[in-house]
């Protein structure tokens, strides 16, 4: 039977009693590959990893997939290429650049997933505040420097998957047999329904107060700082309305002390991230009206499209990634990075709500298009087709 062989960045911990730590969602997403390929699946992972995000332990034999791990530095094992019929692996990291040529006169299929282009490496790189400008700055040169060796592996790939349109932008014309999808968590059956959109636009078109919401990290990288300004100047603007902020992370900390600092406990409200399906997403339909989105990385982040699903059009700042999907989709507004630039269309939709009723519907249709098991199911055919197998 055809065997899928999956490389992934993804962190896993070894526990002393021969456990593993694994990413919940990653578990789920595991699940379905193994669902829809005909046949068995295996997951490369390294070690190395500090934290496992929503961790949750595992026994191997638990798994529905063959799970193997290897040392940061460890070459591959020439079983796991000689046994597989294709090799889907993530190339943001860099690790597996020499792939075509591991494979070459072997009978796997090459798919290379990739996330970032240049510029949004380069910026993530440069970004990190918590470290020295000179490690910034050699992992930036590091970075631009193996981007001759990236290119140069996906173009000689049997195949080509980006998430998200800065990615496809950068690639696409490197290898004809390319996929762009959109990964998000949101299934046909999550999304908001013609009784939410009522009642939303009914709240909205009577004066109450806007309700914005933020869900995700709570890092550096989320630009959260940005909001808790922007919330400070709404609120001395006079402006009306409730933030609810939902996620964990180190930001955590220091957005409690602002919020008490700036007497904003009567506006901002700050809580763990609660279950996705069960609590979150339902809080969004019904008790939510805007998503803010003051990220200025350019990282193929789900929230804009699961945001979108649940009805609640998008303000962001105006990175690669949202400029895109906001053309493509007419589901919110883009402005400068800059908490004044997102309270001064903050007062402006609060003004005339007609434009965030259909930035709402837009948004909703947009998503409807790139359901979970929408995005999903189109990865895995396209994977088939590829290793001649569908």
């Amino acid at each position: 039977m055809p065997r899928l062989l999956i490389i992934t960045p993804a962190p896993v911990i070894e526990t002393a009693a021969g456990e593993v730590v694994l990413d919940t969602d990653f578990v789920e997403g595991m699940k379905l590959h193994c669902q829809l390929w005909p046949g068995p699946v295996t997951c490369l992972m390294r070690r190395g990893a500090g934290q496992v995000p929503r961790p949750l332990r595992f026994a191997p034999q638990q798994l529905e997939f063959d799970l193997s791990i290897l040392g940061a530095q460890e070459k591959l094992p020439a079983l796991l290429l000689e046994e597989a019929s294709l090799v889907y692996c993530a190339a943001d990291d860099m690790r597996h650049l020499d792939l075509p040529e591991n494979l070459h006169g072997r009978m796997a299929r090459l798919v290379y997933m990739v996330e970032q282009p240049l510029s949004g490496r380069l910026h993530a790189a440069l970004a990190g505040r918590r470290r020295s400008l000179r490690k910034r700055l050699h992992t930036a040169l590091w970075t631009l420097n193996r981007e001759a060796a990236l290119r140069g592996a996906l173009a000689r790939a049997d195949g080509l998957h980006c998430n998200g349109l800065p990615a496809w932008r950068a690639y696409r014309r490197l290898n004809a047999r390319g996929l762009c999808y959109l990964d998000n968590r949101l299934r046909r059956t999550m999304m908001a329904s013609a009784d939410d959109q009522a009642a939303r636009a009914e709240r909205l078109r009577s004066g109450a107060p806007l309700r914005l919401v933020y869900f995700g990290p709570l890092e550096a990288e989320s630009g959260l700082q940005d909001v808790l300004a922007a919330a400070h100047l709404a609120d001395n603007a006079g402006l009306d309305f409730r933030l609810d902020i939902y996620g964990e992370g180190a930001l955590a900390p220091r957005l409690a002390d602002g919020i008490a600092s700036l007497k904003l406990g009567g506006r901002l409200r700050l809580s763990p991230s609660p279950g996705f399906d069960t609590v979150l997403v339902p809080l969004l339909r019904r008790e939510a009206d805007i998503f803010l989105a003051p990220r200025r990385l350019s990282d193929p982040l789900s929230n804009y499209v699961e945001a979108m699903g649940c009805g609640l059009p998008v303000l962001g700042y105006r990175n690669a990634m949202w400029r895109a999907l906001q053309a493509g989709s007419g589901a919110g507004w883009t402005v400068p990075a800059r908490p004044g630039a997102m309270l001064r269309q903050l007062l402006h939709l609060n003004r005339d709500r007609e434009p965030v009723i259909a930035a709402s519907q837009r948004g909703l249709n947009f998503a409807r298009k790139n359901t979970f098991e929408s995005v999903f199911s189109q990865r895995m055919c396209h994977l088939r087709q590829l290793a001649g197998i569908d």
